[in-house]
């Protein structure tokens, strides 16, 4: 079996390296340097940070340790969202399963070829973003060669945990949607999900990462003690951070303790995967097919009617691409369950914020504070505009072809994209910086900067991902998490987090200054906002207006 699957992937990627063309290697040298310069950016900020944290007598090392720790967890849960949606597409509804299945091959080698393909698709931005992190830590520590390799082999067993629940939580889910409905599958699910965030949450993180910014010594002596300790110490992230820990501080014992328990995990997930496989496998894949042929019926013509209304304010041929678009959205459970989740996750983030500490009466800390929350806003607009935005045009598949050779104008397939995304986008961005912002007791000053800001990066990052997904499309791939994860869509997530970086840092620098100005005294200067802002419209204007040309000039001469 696994002969097999290895050397079909291998035949694969010999075929993918071998191609020729300049377009295609193009399209390689471009991914290269825009993953490598993502790499080595995330690298030397990790760097920076643990320098400066290790610096901090006392407190430094176990700030360190939990932050990897937080980082971790924020990994894990994405990396299980990420499986779990993933694997509804390309363990079952693909089109390599559907042959596969019809193959002389056993279910259980069928799963485990479409298993790392899904791996893949969905860790591959989590590693781009951990290595780094894990690199950072090992180098400030000054970490050997070997333990280096050991870290890497612990970040790997670390990513393959969540591959495994979600590929098995997938066989479970599809079963249960045959019996009850996808919908009502997917939204216990979502709460289920919710309350145990949220329950977590309180439990094992409040009480360790907040207090009084008021309290005396002992206060500080409780807070150091809570970072340096669990509750429930039963999670792959802490085995991770821990095992970290252990290896920094030459604790062989412990080291190996939680080493065991990351690499004995995933032994254990991959036999328990391989037994849900061989028995759930089949009747998945069958449920998977007969949740896709089932029919709505008469709910669809109130859908159109509802729809139709709602974009009347539109020419009638965007009003029809409109209401074409939003009906495949609700459809298409992939879709709509993503971002559901996504929602449950920003819900959750918002309702934690009271935890922070919010009468603090530093200028300097709560202008940082506002900034963290202003990044925060910006990556979730990075994140929503790769997974939806960018593979808007793929998705149309060959019916593109029937659109572009209609009497609708082409660059109103472009510009319906484009409106529909920002709309959404933009609005659910600002909403959830005006209510953080609320909640952190910002001054209205702060509000504004930020609601502006988020205005900006609506613009451009939905530009950027229309326009490279227009440039970079993908007609015979149906599955947008497959979309989103190819050559262009990497080059789209990594330079829409570029920009994000660069529009943060580029208001916070005279924003902090500003602040230290009237805190400190330090020296300050009105040329420094005017430069902020020349840089900002360059910045953006370069963001927006290139990939737009691009896409425009692409789309209108139909170079696909």
């Amino acid at each position: 079996m696994w002969h097999l699957i290895l050397n079909s992937k291998r035949k694969l990627l010999w075929r993918l390296i071998a191609r020729r063309g300049l377009e295609h290697w193009a399209k390689v040298i471009v991914a290269i340097i825009i993953v490598g310069g993502f790499f080595f950016g995330a690298y030397e900020l990790f760097y920076r940070i643990f320098v400066y944290l290790v610096s901090v007598q006392d407190i430094g090392p176990v700030l360190v340790d939990r932050l990897i720790s937080i980082g971790f967890l924020a990994f894990f849960a994405m990396l299980l969202v990420s499986n779990l949606v993933s694997s509804i597409s390309t363990l079952f509804r693909s089109t390599e399963t559907e042959y596969l299945m019809a193959m002389p091959l056993s279910f259980s080698s069928v799963f485990w070829s479409r298993f790392a393909d899904n791996f893949f698709y969905s860790s591959w931005a989590t590693a781009v973003i951990g290595l780094p992190m894990a690199l950072a830590y090992s180098v400030v520590h000054h970490l050997g060669f070997f333990q280096m390799i050991w870290v890497a082999i612990l970040l790997f067993c670390f990513l393959l945990i969540p591959a495994y629940i979600g590929s098995v939580l997938s066989m479970f889910l599809l079963l249960a949607a045959k019996r009850f409905s996808m919908r009502k599958t997917l939204a216990a699910l979502v709460l289920l999900s919710l309350a145990l965030i949220y329950f977590y949450i309180r439990t094992n993180l409040a009480s360790g990462l907040m207090f009084n910014v008021m309290g005396d010594l002992s206060m500080l002596n409780y807070y150091l003690r809570q970072l340096g300790s669990y509750k429930y110490p039963f999670f792959p992230h802490i085995w991770f951070a821990e095992a970290l820990r252990a290896i920094r501080l030459s604790f062989h014992s412990d080291a190996i303790l939680f080493t065991s328990a990351l690499v004995s995990t995933t032994v254990f997930g991959a036999f328990l995967s391989d037994l849900f496989a061989r028995w759930l496998y089949r009747p998945s894949f069958e449920a998977a097919m007969v949740i896709s042929g089932r029919k709505t019926g008469k709910k669809r013509s109130l859908i159109d009617s509802s729809l139709w209304k709602f974009f009347r304010t539109f020419p009638q041929d965007v009003r029809a691409l409109l209401v074409k678009d939003a009906k495949l959205f609700v459809r298409d459970a992939n879709q709509w369950s993503m971002f559901a989740v996504l929602l449950v996750l920003l819900a959750v983030y918002l309702a934690n914020l009271r935890f922070v500490p919010s009468k603090i009466e530093g200028l300097l800390w709560q202008t940082i504070i506002s900034f963290v929350n202003f990044a925060f806003s910006g990556y979730i607009l990075a994140t929503l505009s790769v997974r939806f935005v960018y593979p808007a045009i793929s998705m149309e598949g060959k019916s593109f072809w029937s659109i572009i050779s209609s009497p609708l104008s082409v660059k109103k397939l472009f510009w319906e994209k484009f409106i529909l995304a920002f709309i959404v986008f933009f609005l659910l961005a600002e909403l959830v910086a005006v209510i953080s912002n609320g909640i952190l007791s910002q001054s209205t000053q702060m509000v504004m900067l930020t609601a502006f800001g988020i205005f900006l990066m609506s613009i451009s990052l939905v530009s950027l991902n229309v326009g490279l997904g227009i440039l970079f499309p993908n007609f015979e791939e149906l599955n947008p998490m497959r979309i989103a994860s190819s050559g262009g869509g990497m080059i789209a997530a990594l330079l829409s987090l570029f920009y994000v970086g660069l529009t943060v840092l580029i208001i916070a620098i005279p924003t902090y200054r500003y602040t230290s100005y009237l805190t400190f005294g330090d020296a300050f200067s009105n040329i420094e906002i005017f430069a902020a802002l020349f840089a900002l419209i360059i910045v953006n204007g370069g963001a927006t207006l290139i990939p737009l040309k691009l896409g425009l000039n692409a789309i209108a001469k139909k170079e696909f």
